[in-house]
């Protein structure tokens, strides 16, 4: 994860050597549509959770190419609405995961003009770290073995790697990375960008046995469609 982390440094730092490099610094404001891979011994249905995004943006433009980063109080999750028979056992799943995230995302950006103005193109990575979470389920399982069972509340999401069984509470990894890439337009000190992130770390945490045995829970990835504006100031002469 660090390589991809650095990589659009990397870039940015080895083109356009000659030419001068502008600053900018401003507020930005997103929202975004969530939702996630999720699967154990196969694959769930989930649907996409509304959220926002509020932070700043810098840039570092060299002409066409600039590396931009911001830092973003983010809100993620995803609705799990899933029904599953086989034979006579049934399993109906309708859980809201609220996630919500400091974000550290970086990005190569080539824009049309080289004064920066224009249609832009764009691609980097993030990282995240989970600051608190919500979960609300309601869940219903039936089966020879245990008969009916149904489950409805909601609980508070705390950050955990490894969780020792049982446990109270809903736990996730503290941090999430990924990759992003998507399409921009500026005007001005005006700058709209849609992206799409795709979460590469696995979400879930590790649970140990009361003997030390570790037991595999649902794995999940964030998915996130986003769309922002962000209003940037130029600091260099």
């Amino acid at each position: 994860m660090k390589f991809s982390f650095i990589l659009p440094v990397v870039v940015f730092g080895c083109s356009a050597a000659q030419a001068q490099t502008v600053i900018s610094f401003g507020p930005r404001l997103g929202f975004n549509a969530s939702t996630s891979h999720y699967s154990y011994d196969r694959t769930f249905t989930t649907k996409y959770k509304p959220g926002g995004s509020v932070g700043v943006m810098a840039e570092a433009r060299r002409g066409h190419l600039a590396l931009q980063a911001a830092a973003l109080y983010e809100q993620k999750g995803f609705r799990l609405d899933d029904e599953y028979k086989s034979g006579s056992d049934y399993s109906r799943q309708k859980d809201t995961y609220r996630l919500n995230y400091l974000t550290l995302p970086v990005q190569v950006v080539y824009t049309q003009h080289e004064d920066g103005q224009g249609v832009q193109i764009l691609a980097g990575s993030y990282v995240g770290m989970l600051l608190n979470g919500q979960l609300q389920y309601d869940d219903y399982y039936q089966n020879r073995v245990i008969g009916e069972l149904a489950f409805r509340g909601e609980s508070k999401i705390k950050p955990a790697s490894t969780i020792d069984y049982p446990s109270q509470g809903a736990y996730s990894q503290r941090f999430d990375a990924g990759v992003q890439a998507g399409v921009g337009y500026r005007y001005n000190n005006l700058l709209v960008q849609a992206e799409y992130s795709l979460g590469l770390r696995d979400l879930r945490p590790r649970y140990n046995d009361v003997n030390g045995n570790r037991f595999i829970s649902p794995s999940y990835y964030n998915r996130v469609v986003q769309l922002s504006a962000s209003y940037l100031f130029s600091i260099t002469k």
